[in-house]
């Protein structure tokens, strides 16, 4: 299989290669500008050409509706927020919670972070007192209050930031303090990302608020191309659906961008996109850009031959093998050693080397041999259930499972089946993978594919019978995904991460606990020990590190590696240059 797919990725690179020639249909022109290594001058001189960066991303990536701070979420979205807007505090490419618009990160040990008497909570944020606005206005602890009412006004809808109904309200002491007071102890109280407690220009936008219904104010031309940030870059020359131009802000708060001009090139087709990346009519694209590991194997085979550029697999959490708990008949329902007995009987360095071309890493919890948790782990008995056919069998026999005269393993008259679930847009070859490796250990297992366009694919993804295939997050983020409240249903119209619906209260108290663990020390032992039951109780299975795409060309010189808790290469973009 892997063999086929490289001969065919090879062919792709010719046509692209042939296709470079000239900029792709609907594409940019060929960069310059300083951007395609020939007009900039070196560092330290005098440069009389602006530095101009060109990005490709897949034409589903632009601001939904045009709007640059809502509308979207995820990697889509964070990619433009960090261009056109600043947060409080920002990951660094280590997960590094820092500080960007505030002073410091508040903490129980310098005093920002207070737990009252009562169990109330006040986390207090100096702001820089440089920040100003794009048009020059300075950035006050008001237009923070004025965000959080935007922010939490249910007939605007916005979704994004931490959960409402903790938080007591907002406060600004004076022009440099803003303080959030919590109803109760929050773990992320003082992390503060773009989009969580996010400044709004109250001396723009509190007007047109107070003065419209909810259409016309999320229609204003504030949300889209009069949009005014605090970011490293302003809104430029905006063409929907072709191109967006980022324009260096002077008077950022961490110093102007290096860079003078970033354009963001819109493609409908990935392969055009990595035929411009490929001849440099654009220089990069960036994690948000959304392509896949795929296109990046074709960049990499391109230009590791003539060092052309970078093409870096950036980790952005762990793909699980969902087991369905609905059917207490099923033969994993009751019986853990049968749960690891389907853990010991995947394959997964299989997948990682079949499907995802060496490109990703197994994964058997949810982080990293180099976490301090791991390391706990380890010394509490932690040992990965790595494929192994004879142990996956042994287990099976001691439970009662025998393989009968066709090869499937039998108990009582019943046939063990284990489907291998998944979207049928992005993960069809995983689930025939998957089958076919439970196939050939004795399971009677088929690729079950949830249709890309089902109306009811949320019913669908709680209902699916054996085991399904899905993306979860790293470290503490994978916990929630297994509590009760994460269990969908009619009720709830079948909204929530655990599908499985696996129940366990152990697991639901120490949620609990975690959201309300202030010290790091606490926070560790806590996920510690949740990742020690799910490691005894296998509710799912980690399978592999699931991997998003960066790449940029010899010259380009600032973007890496970035945090799985904010997938988005923009985040340092004020320190990138450009030959």
């Amino acid at each position: 299989m892997r063999r086929g797919r490289s001969l065919g990725l090879l062919i792709c690179i010719g046509a692209l290669l042939a296709a470079s020639c000239a900029a792709p249909a609907g594409g940019p022109s060929p960069a310059n500008s300083g951007a395609s290594g020939t007009g900039g001058a070196a560092d330290g001189a005098a440069r009389t050409t602006p530095r101009v960066v060109h990005l490709a991303v897949d034409a589903n990536s632009e601001p939904s509706g045009g709007m640059v701070l809502i509308g979207r979420s995820g990697t889509v979205a964070l990619e433009n927020f960090l261009l056109f807007h600043a947060g409080l505090t920002v990951w660094d490419q280590d997960s590094q919670i820092t500080p960007r618009l505030a002073m410091r990160v508040p903490s129980l040990e310098n005093g920002d972070w207070v737990v009252l008497p009562d169990g109330r909570v006040d986390v207090t944020w100096r702001l820089r007192p440089e920040a100003v606005w794009h048009d020059g206005m300075p950035l006050t602890a008001d237009d923070f209050v004025f965000g959080h009412t935007i922010r939490t006004d249910r007939a605007l809808g916005i979704t994004t930031g931490p959960p409402a109904r903790l938080i007591d309200g907002v406060s600004a002491p004076d022009a440099h303090t803003f303080v959030v007071h919590w109803k109760q102890p929050y773990v992320y109280g003082n992390i503060s990302v773009v989009d969580d407690f996010a400044a709004l220009p109250r001396h723009l936008m509190e007007s047109v608020y107070q003065t419209s219904d909810k259409d016309t104010f999320l229609a204003s031309p504030y949300w889209t191309t009069n949009w005014v940030g605090v970011g490293p870059y302003r809104i430029g020359t905006w063409s929907l659906g072709t191109q967006l131009e980022a324009v260096a802000f002077d008077q950022y708060v961490h110093g102007r961008p290096r860079i003078d001009r970033v354009i963001v090139h819109y493609f409908g087709a990935p392969n055009s996109a990595m035929a411009a990346l490929l001849s440099g009519a654009v220089d990069m694209t960036p994690v948000g850009s959304s392509y896949n590991l795929e296109q990046l194997l074709v960049v990499k085979q391109a230009w590791d031959p003539v060092q052309g550029g970078t093409t870096i697999p950036i980790p952005r959490g762990t793909r699980n093998l969902k087991l369905q708990f609905r059917d207490p008949s099923a033969p994993w329902a009751g019986d853990v050693n049968v749960r690891r007995a389907i853990a010991y009987a995947t394959d997964r360095q299989a997948i990682v080397d079949g499907l995802l071309y060496g490109l990703s890493t197994t994964a058997y919890t949810w982080v990293f041999p180099e976490d301090p948790v791991y390391g706990m782990l380890v010394q509490r008995g932690f040992k990965p259930h790595v494929y192994d056919a004879a142990q996956s069998a042994r287990l099976l026999n001691e439970a009662g499972w025998t393989r009968g005269a066709d090869g499937i393993h039998q108990k009582n008259g019943q046939r063990f089946q284990l489907d291998a679930a998944a979207l049928a847009r992005s993960n069809a070859q995983e689930a025939s993978a998957l089958a076919a490796q439970w196939s050939q250990l004795g399971f009677q297992s088929s690729p079950s594919l949830i249709p890309a366009n089902a109306t009811n694919s949320q019913e669908l993804t709680s209902t699916f019978q054996g085991a399904i295939t899905w993306p979860g997050a790293f470290r503490d983020g994978a916990v929630r995904d297994w509590t009760s409240e994460q269990i969908g249903t009619p009720e709830t119209r079948w909204r929530g991460s655990n599908f499985g619906a696996y129940r366990n209260p152990q697991v639901d108290q120490l949620y609990e606990r975690f959201q309300v663990a202030l010290r790091v020390s606490e926070q560790e032992q806590i996920l510690t020990d949740a990742l020690m039951l799910a490691y005894e109780d296998l509710p799912f299975i980690p399978s592999y590190v699931y991997m998003i795409p960066l790449m940029f060309r010899t010259g380009v010189v600032g973007p890496g590696r970035v945090s799985p808790n904010q997938l988005a290469s923009a985040w340092n973009v004020h320190t990138w240059d450009v030959n």
